[in-house]
């Protein structure tokens, strides 16, 4: 079974910066975890003032409040994966 690094705020990116998102207090390195439905900043190819990506790919049993977490390889809206914290892993 495979193992990729947990999702987190600022410091993972899916095309574009991890946002803010509803999972605090849940932490990893002083940041929020990324979960289903975290917005992503808004990144090329993308044309301006578009809809702002999302995750929509999250861990089917590791959830925070019922809502699934993200981690590394995880697709947004945007079609990009996530980066992801390489000392704290999700099996697939």
């Amino acid at each position: 079974m495979m193992s990729f690094g947990i999702a987190v705020k600022a410091l993972d990116v899916a095309g574009g910066a991890q946002l803010a998102g509803p999972a605090a207090p849940w932490t990893v390195a002083g940041q929020t975890i990324v979960t289903l439905g975290d917005p992503i900043e808004p990144h090329p190819p993308a044309p301006p003032h578009t809809v702002t990506p999302r995750m929509v790919e999250g861990s089917g049993w590791f959830t925070v409040d019922g809502v699934p977490v993200c981690r590394q390889g995880h697709l947004a809206s945007c079609g990009h994966a996530t980066t992801g914290r390489d000392w704290w892993t999700l099996p697939e």
